[in-house]
């Protein structure tokens, strides 16, 4: 039994209450194992006992045996076999619950975790937070609310009398966070009360704010489990209500989530990804979704994230790397060469969303030209039965149109036409069908063809692009038909494919036959996750959209304040969901900033300016924002050097970002801290991070989605963020890395960004 000695009265008594609780879960678990080590439970045995308990039960006993048959019936009905995997006794639960039901005034726990455990007369219930209609309390409602829920055809009513979270990692119990406090055990086997408080609070934060010493990185000390929200708990247990109502929506339609940074956008839509691959692991397979992030760093963080949220071998990826691999594996009559130094006028007009409009312009242009084919050939009378025909299928995809018109010329009623006329009719049908085919074809139309260019920019976005620039994008794109040097040779200046011509391609393919086609495989996914959506343009996201089934089951998140890309035609949610096809879904905002302090926020808050979200709450309170100010950058290393070192030694598990402008003064203060012998020290230039303890160098572009203990903002200056839109955006996404403590170190003349009123700190 660990020592509650340094406990206060209250937090022994809920402290002892866990110990007692797990360790009757524990001799469960190993009841089980030793009475049959394979055990998988056999619900649908279990069903008929419950049934048959319920009739014979008490009146005051049926809500409960009720409620563990709506478990089981779950269970056996979602898993498809009747059966159900075994608690994991490593970490068997991470939410504890004490209910008092209304009716019957009886008291019972309720344990929440990834699998089910049913009471077989010890007491002892673990829900499985995906299914179990009980888990929604846990969710919803907070210590000593009165519940009422609705679950099928009857009313569950009562009490909360305990909500706690709770951390068990390999068999013992690490932490309980409560509303009483937060308290966590020690290298020593004591139990102490943390310091603040884990339960987000919406007053001015959580307990008292942490008081550092003046010049030291880090809020920890050397027993780091003193702090609350030090280790990150078992994720599942932090999700709040509004989070939960998001991610149990119906699994069909499109969820939009706009959140600030550290709400918590990333954690629901996967946590949606695990919720749907359990309610219907047939439809929702791995293999059947798709998680589009924004980079690399955040591949490798969601690919560590989901096996541990119960859900192995989802694709994700950018959207650049899963545009590129579907190009790749088409037999195109262009060669996938990409060039850089795209000029910035061609990258803002095939970023734009008058793109969207010229390719449907121009497809509907060719489908009206082979109507006016059929009718100069045909003439209206005499091929009237042709032309309605034709006219018949609109709502199919071109291509298909126009092999479903040769079709029918040869064997259905067409075939019964007069010899001249159908071979007049067939002539077209099957130039329709090569020209509807070359979507290559029309990509070279759309960026080449002038007065195209200018007739699109008048009518969508006029005044966006000057003369010379609609000339530089014509002969820029003019070069893409060069493409035929060999493989050893040097590509032409501006031949090759831009980055951006993979969205127009994937689009203009979409609209031709109607999705993206493969080896004569439709590539769709009964849900796909696009986050970080502000920095992909309208195009990107509407070739996503296309690709998803029928059922268009979505997830798309993210956030107008941490915008990267700057000249991708996005502008707001309203008018991305429009350019994208969605007018009219409604957006769900998370207000609620878990990951970032009071202080953190409120300097990231100054420095976004007009763009913050006055409405945004933080969780908790924190350290204060340091800003300290050399003369030079080699005082700054010296200064910076010591501090790192300190904390590696007092906080041997925590992270750190050094977060520079740009990749050349990462590499200055890599090299001279590594002369300085800092230890763990490491530098990430291709979002190669290793999210293990340690201190990363690198640049602002790196750590869009990631989250760091510590963050060092590295000369924050007027040179480095100027007073304009895109520096406010980016020195905000570096701010908010940091959980527990922000630095800035500058060198030279302070941002007109960063706020006055943050005081010189003496080094």
């Amino acid at each position: 039994m660990p020592d509650l000695s340094e406990l206060a009265e209250v937090g022994r008594r809920i402290v002892h209450d866990e110990l007692v609780l797990l360790e009757r879960v524990q001799q469960r678990v190993a009841k089980d194992a030793q009475t049959n080590p394979d055990k998988i439970e056999d619900l649908d045995a279990q069903l008929i006992e419950l049934r048959d308990a319920i009739a014979e039960a008490k009146e005051e006993d049926v809500p409960s045996l009720i409620d563990q048959m709506h478990q089981v019936a779950a269970l056996s009905r979602k898993r498809g076999q009747g059966r159900s995997l075994p608690v994991d006794p490593g970490n068997p639960y991470f939410g504890h619950l004490r209910l008092r039901e209304g009716r019957t005034g009886s008291v019972r726990d309720v344990l929440v975790g990834r699998n089910t455990m049913l009471d077989q007369g010890d007491g002892v219930t673990i829900v499985d937070w995906r299914n179990a209609p009980v888990s929604r309390l846990y969710y919803r409602y907070e210590e000593d609310d009165e519940y009422e829920e609705e679950f099928d055809d009857r009313t569950l009513e009562g009490k909360i009398l305990v909500r706690r979270s709770l951390a068990v990692q390999e068999g013992v119990l690490r932490r309980v966070a409560a509303p009483q406090g937060t308290f966590a055990i020690d290298g020593r086997g004591r139990f102490r009360e943390a310091v603040g408080n884990a339960k987000p609070t919406l007053h001015g934060g959580s307990g008292s704010a942490i008081r550092v010493p003046q010049g030291q990185l880090g809020v920890n000390d050397s027993d780091s489990s003193a702090r609350a929200d030090k280790h990150l708990q078992e994720i599942t247990a932090l999700i709040d209500k509004q989070q939960f109502d998001l991610i149990t929506r119906p699994e069909s339609g499109i969820v939009l989530i706009q959140g600030g940074a550290g709400s918590g956008k990333t954690t629901v839509a996967l946590h949606r990804v695990a919720y749907l691959a359990f309610q219907d692991a047939q439809r929702f397979a791995p293999a059947a979704m798709l998680i589009v992030v924004f980079n690399d760093g955040l591949v490798e963080y969601v690919r560590h994230v989901l096996p541990a949220l119960g859900v192995e071998g989802v694709g994700v990826t950018t959207y650049r790397k899963w545009s590129a691999a579907l190009l790749a594996k088409m037999k195109l009559r262009i060669e996938q060469r990409y060039t850089g130094a795209t000029p910035d006028p061609v990258q803002r007009f095939k970023k734009h969303p008058l793109v969207l409009r010229m390719a449907e312009d121009l497809v509907r242009e060719q489908l009206e030209d082979i109507r006016g084919q059929l009718v100069e050939r045909l003439g209206e009378r005499a091929g009237a039965e042709v032309l309605r025909t034709w006219d018949s299928w609109s709502t199919l995809p071109p291509v298909v149109r126009a092999e479903r018109l040769i079709k029918w010329l040869g064997e259905g009623r067409g075939s019964e036409l007069a010899p001249k006329l159908k071979a007049a009719a067939g002539t077209v049908a099957r130039a329709a069908r090569e020209q509807l085919r070359d979507f290559v074809g029309d990509w070279f139309e759309l960026n080449t063809s002038e007065a195209r260019i200018r007739a699109a920019i008048r009518e969508h976005a006029p005044g966006e692009w000057t003369d010379a620039d609609v000339g530089t994008i014509v002969r820029w794109c003019a070069r893409k038909a060069d493409l035929d040097v060999e493989p050893e040779q040097a590509v032409p200046d501006g031949a090759g494919l831009d980055p951006e011509d993979d969205a127009i391609l994937l689009r203009l393919m979409q609209l031709k036959y109607g999705g993206v086609f493969v080896g004569g495989k439709r590539i769709e996914y009964e849900h796909i996750v696009i986050d970080e959506a502000q920095d992909l343009c309208p195009l990107e996201v509407r070739v996503l959209l296309d690709c998803a089934s029928k059922g268009k089951s979505i997830t798309i998140a993210g956030d107008r304040a941490q915008k990267m890309v700057f000249d991708n035609g996005f502008v707001d949610w309203p008018q991305l969901l429009g350019d994208a096809g969605l007018p009219h879904v409604e957006i769900q905002p998370l207000k609620i900033t878990y990951r970032s302090t009071r202080q953190i926020m409120e300097f990231s808050r100054h420095v976004l300016g007009p763009l913050a979200d006055p409405e945004q709450l933080v969780a908790r309170d924190g350290a204060e924002v340091s800003y300290f100010e050399f003369t030079d950058t080699g005082e700054a290393v010296a200064f910076l050097g010591e501090a790192l070192r300190g904390l590696m030694q007092r906080e041997p598990n925590a992270s750190v970002a050094l977060i520079a402008r740009y990749p050349q003064q990462a590499d200055v203060y890599y090299e001279a801290l590594r002369v300085a012998e800092v230890p763990r020290l490491r530098r990430v230039r291709r979002e190669d991070f290793s999210f293990t303890a340690g201190i990363d160098v690198t640049d602002v572009r790196q750590v869009k989605g990631l989250e760091f203990d510590y963050v060092v903002l590295l000369e924050p200056t007027r040179a480095n963020y100027p007073d304009q839109v895109q520096s406010r955006h980016l020195l905000h996404i570096g701010a908010t890395r940091a959980a527990f403590q922000l630095w800035l170190l500058g060198v030279g003349q302070r941002s007109a960004l960063v706020p006055d009123t943050l005081a010189n700190e003496l080094p």
